[in-house]
């Protein structure tokens, strides 16, 4: 057993529930069962549930260090969702 990290970087259909502000709580299945966060929390749960310990887990909007960062995505702060608490960090 160690640790190990998986990461997906991808583009199109992200942004549930872009109504929530920092600090609070994201329906991460409001657009379907089929949308970017839906699938990412299901497949962390079922990690969970085959016997891994998820430490963190992570959805990142806009990241600063990919696609040529702010100046290419306008944004000066990434907006992240936590896959474990639901709790998002920045506003779209």
């Amino acid at each position: 057993m160690g640790d190990f990290r998986i990461v997906i970087d991808a583009v199109g259909g992200h942004g549930q529930d872009r109504d929530k502000k920092d600090g609070e709580v994201v329906d991460f299945s409001i657009h379907g069962e089929n949308a970017p966060e839906a699938l990412a929390k299901r497949f962390v749960d079922e990690l969970k549930a085959n016997g891994c310990s998820v430490d963190s887990a992570k959805v990142i909007h806009w990241p600063l260090d990919n696609y040529g960062g702010p100046e290419k995505n306008g944004r000066a702060k990434e907006i992240v969702d936590d896959l474990l608490t639901g709790v998002r960090s920045g506003n779209f």
